[in-house]
């Protein structure tokens, strides 16, 4: 889920960046299987059949393949972090593609409130390495009126093209990768089934131990590392809701007590498509461009990591 998580966070540093440069995703763990199919499936109960039974290393297996098979979904994310005494929450909703990368969220952030009145709402469109964000009147009122903010991570030198490369990063936006992190983990099991917004889901739980996987030679895999160990991650608590079909409902991490940083974040998916997400831009006349003042505060020492 650190796809979504990646983009959100990011968007947000640069939108609030862009302002103040501008001044102004059954009860035993050997139990039930999960069938790769629902017709398959209500045929062998049909013949009388029993379901095969898999290991959850096997179901973790079997989810990961299937979602590979796609490149977009819907999301719902709600997210909060402690860092450096600061609690930040972000609640969002919208379609998230991984190949190729676009966005477009609906994310809301009541710590912008207090900075810029209004509900601390954003609106965020991402196409490549070309982001647009539209903060709501108040925001709009310290940009010359201007609802949009246009960032172009390219052309911010080395600090937006690290931005774009971790954005666009498959790792970091393909939910099979994340799921390589429960795969990886010998320390998942199956909880039973539950529903979940109306889906009937299998759900597994465990830990993974960031550290003992560092040294992991599956590029993306490794990639994802990367982003942990910047946050100071060395362990996650996960869960994982997948459906009928192997594919994730929901995704749940949180950190351990003793960690530094705090993270408690839960992204729900439906709608999987191989069908990329269009972005259309905003009207020029009602979008500013924030090239040079956002490369001003890039070099001012923000590099794009934080959650």
């Amino acid at each position: 889920m650190r796809h979504t998580r990646t983009l959100a966070a990011t968007a947000t540093l640069l939108a609030t960046a862009g302002l103040a440069a501008c001044g102004g995703a059954k009860s035993a763990s050997t139990t039930t299987a999960l069938d790769a199919s629902p017709a398959s499936g209500a045929a062998q109960a049909a013949s009388g059949t029993s379901v095969p039974m898999v290991t959850v290393a096997d179901a973790m297996s079997q989810s990961t393949k299937a979602t590979s098979q796609y490149t977009s979904a819907k999301v719902k994310i709600s997210e909060t972090v402690h860092a450096r005494g600061q609690d930040v929450s972000t609640t969002g909703s919208g379609a998230l593609s991984w190949k190729p990368i676009a966005m477009d969220m609906s994310m809301t952030m009541p710590q912008l409130s207090a900075e810029l009145g209004g509900d601390g709402s954003i609106r965020m469109l991402m196409s490549g390495t070309t982001m647009y964000m539209n903060m709501g009147d108040a925001a709009a009122a310290k940009l010359g009126g201007k609802h949009w903010m246009k960032i172009d991570l390219s052309s911010l030198g080395a600090a937006g093209q690290a931005m774009a490369d971790q954005m666009n990063s498959n790792s970091g936006n393909d939910p099979a990768t994340q799921l390589k992190l429960f795969t990886s983990s010998a320390d998942i099991t199956r909880v039973g089934k539950e529903n979940v917004d109306g889906v009937e889901t299998t759900h597994y739980s465990g830990s993974v131990d960031l550290a003992k996987l560092a040294a992991s030679q599956d590029p993306s895999l490794k990639s994802l590392l990367a982003q942990s160990t910047k946050l100071g991650l060395t362990s996650m608590n996960v869960d994982l809701w997948v459906n009928d079909q192997n594919l994730p409902v929901r995704i749940h991490e949180t950190t351990p007590p003793t960690a530094t940083t705090k993270l408690d974040v839960t992204v729900d998916y439906t709608d999987y498509s191989t069908t990329p997400v269009t972005i259309t831009a905003p009207a020029a006349g009602d979008t500013s461009d924030l090239g040079s003042a956002m490369q001003d505060a890039l070099g001012s020492g923000s590099d794009g990591t934080s959650s």
